[in-house]
């Protein structure tokens, strides 16, 4: 049975070696298409009229598409603009966030205040090198001059860092966090810690600026790994 389907494959490709060898090239003429077809009753062309047609009727749906895109955006931008607005007056009525307000930059101040004085202190320390110095007309600009170089370093260094820090945050918000979710999210909580200030005092004593910063703070690090993940793995 195996060289009887041995001979039958051999069989068969000797045939179609034969076939192939000897087969015959005709030529058959097509006749193809023509879209210019002129019409019976008129000089235009078919085909012209249709694309007029269809561009006439392109032209009619991108206005109102236009018209439909302009009155959504200025939909948004008002319905924005009033959420924000009412938002903001409340917080102004609302004592409970404008003292927790005040509380929290003042916490700022303070700490600012104590890193200044750290570094007053540390500028009059290094300075006392000057002490050293015979001469007290030297020995006095010794001592400005290393004030002024603590002071200047400490603060240029402190400027340096805030912009890193705000830029850092300005990044990532424009990479991950640049859309409509974002402005819904900043109005949700707002209005959330605005409006039910009294009950989360109540129920979580927690200063609420700092509750509303928190928030943004962990929506930002939610929508980096939600980004990464998928980045991670090619549905972006």
């Amino acid at each position: 049975m195996t060289e009887e389907c041995q001979d039958k494959l051999r069989q068969a490709e000797q045939e179609r070696d034969y076939a192939l060898s000897h087969q015959k090239k005709v030529e058959i003429p097509v006749e193809k298409p023509v879209f210019y077809q002129k019409c019976g009753n008129c000089n235009q062309t078919a085909y012209l009229k249709a694309k007029e047609r269809y561009d006439t009727q392109r032209e009619k749906l991108a206005g109102r598409y236009k018209a439909k895109t302009v009155m959504y955006e200025a939909l948004i931008f008002l319905l924005i603009w009033y959420s924000i607005s009412t938002t903001l007056f409340q917080m102004i009525r609302s004592k409970i966030f404008i003292s927790d307000c005040v509380v929290f930059f003042d916490t700022i101040a303070t700490f600012t205040q104590t890193i200044a004085g750290w570094v007053v202190l540390t500028g009059k320390t290094v300075a006392q090198i000057s002490n050293g110095i015979s001469n007290p007309v030297v020995a006095g600009i010794i001592y400005w001059l290393i004030k002024i170089l603590v002071y200047s370093g400490c603060l240029v260094g402190a400027g340096i860092l805030v912009v890193f820090i705000g830029m850092k945050i300005a990044g990532l918000y424009k990479k991950y966090c640049w859309d409509m979710i974002t402005v819904m999210v900043i109005l949700i909580s707002m209005a959330i810690t605005i409006y039910f200030g009294d009950s989360i005092k109540t129920v979580l004593p927690i200063n609420l600026l700092f509750l509303l910063l928190f928030v943004q703070l962990v929506y930002v690090g939610i929508r980096w790994y939600v980004k990464g993940w998928r980045e991670n793995r090619g549905y972006v």
